[in-house]
């Protein structure tokens, strides 16, 4: 596919952007903005032309074919590359020699991001797999979400607080576990704007289901648009299930507003918010309720210390930031709690759009 001239403009102006950012977060300002360039070359990802030449390539078929965030990978392996010759003064050394290797390992970028495109690219993806031991975990807590679609509550209920009780016990059995486990993180749902429902659900993955998360910069290159896009991280299996339950509650939230409406006769949207954040509410206390009993049963997450270090290393230099909402009408947010403390996590949904929610068979 031919890209024209003025999306590569755009791809290249955004380079230097993500460029100018890592210096700063990654490598301390201490590099100079090389050339930025594209390459046509067939299945390289990315090059550092050092010397005099000090050019940085990065690969047209990646950024047509893969999401933004493989591209900033390439492109932090790169500036590796180069922070090595032109900060350290090593140049005698193999091109992925010690020295790079402990640049990569201190700001968790990734050494193999380089060589041919498709072999990266299954290299990456065979790192974010689930292990089968820990496929057996995912298929338990499924199963006892499909339980949860019981439409005796009690019984729903019941079985949606046993899928969480055993992810937190597979969660702190890791702990107890002296091996380098494998994290991953991926940026989840579409780029644009952030709004206080995203942000509340986003927290409540956070607090509940073993991961980190960040709101983050994030960039459409087909579209050449830019936003804000949510960033998780952990490990294989709670990455899936964080962004399974953050795709659920997004579109369950839009069904039952949905069916408040048509119930209470409502028209217009004017108080969907006010709805869906008592929801959530609801949602987050009913879950925080759960914790209370799985501290009577001392089963305690006080979260992972090695995944906190592994986002650290990710976001060198966090700026935290506060999101506040405002009801238009109590009524409806208070409909939305008791809603809320009810809700369920089925088994499977991938959203299909606004107010619709797709079961997985």
């Amino acid at each position: 596919m031919e890209i024209d001239n003025v999306l590569k403009t755009a791809w290249i102006k955004q380079l230097k952007a993500d460029w100018k950012t890592a210096n700063y977060h990654y490598f301390k300002d201490s590099m100079r903005l090389p050339n930025l360039e594209l390459s046509s070359a067939e299945g390289v990802l990315g090059k550092w032309k050092g010397s005099y030449h000090r050019h940085l390539s990065i690969s047209i078929s990646l950024i047509s074919n893969y999401k933004w965030e493989h591209v900033q990978e390439v492109l932090y392996h790169e500036m590796a590359h180069q922070y090595v010759e032109e900060t350290l003064g090593i140049r005698g050394e193999l091109p992925h020699g010690e020295a790079f290797k402990r640049i990569c390992l201190e700001n968790s970028i990734d050494p193999t991001a380089t060589g041919n495109i498709q072999s990266w690219a299954e290299k990456r993806k065979n790192n974010s797999t689930i292990s089968s031991e820990n496929h057996k975990i995912l298929d338990k807590v499924h199963k006892l979400l499909a339980l949860a679609q019981s439409p005796n509550e009690h019984e729903a209920q019941n079985a949606m607080a046993k899928a969480h009780e055993f992810l937190l016990k597979h969660n702190l059995s890791l702990l107890d576990v002296q091996t380098k486990w494998n994290y991953i993180h991926k940026q989840i749902g579409e780029v644009g704007r952030r709004n206080p429902i995203k942000t509340i659900i986003s927290a409540l993955i956070t607090r509940f289901f073993f991961v980190e998360a960040i709101w983050t910069f994030g960039y459409d290159q087909h579209k050449d648009q830019s936003g804000q896009v949510l960033e998780i991280y952990g490990t294989p299996e709670n990455v899936e299930m964080a962004e399974y339950v953050y795709d659920y509650l997004q579109n369950i939230s839009e069904f039952l507003w949905i069916e408040h409406k048509e119930r209470k006769k409502i028209n217009g949207n004017r108080h969907r918010r006010s709805f869906i954040y008592g929801l959530l509410d609801g949602f987050y206390n009913k879950l925080d309720g759960q914790v209370i009993e799985h501290k009577s049963k001392k089963l305690v997450w006080k979260g992972d210390p090695r995944l906190k270090e592994f986002y650290r290393r990710k976001n060198p230099k966090l700026v935290h930031s506060s999101s506040r909402y405002t009801s238009s009408s109590t009524d409806a947010y208070n409909s939305g709690i008791t809603r809320g403390r009810s809700l369920v996590i089925h088994k499977g949904i991938h959203g299909e759009g606004k107010g619709k929610v797709k079961l997985l068979n």
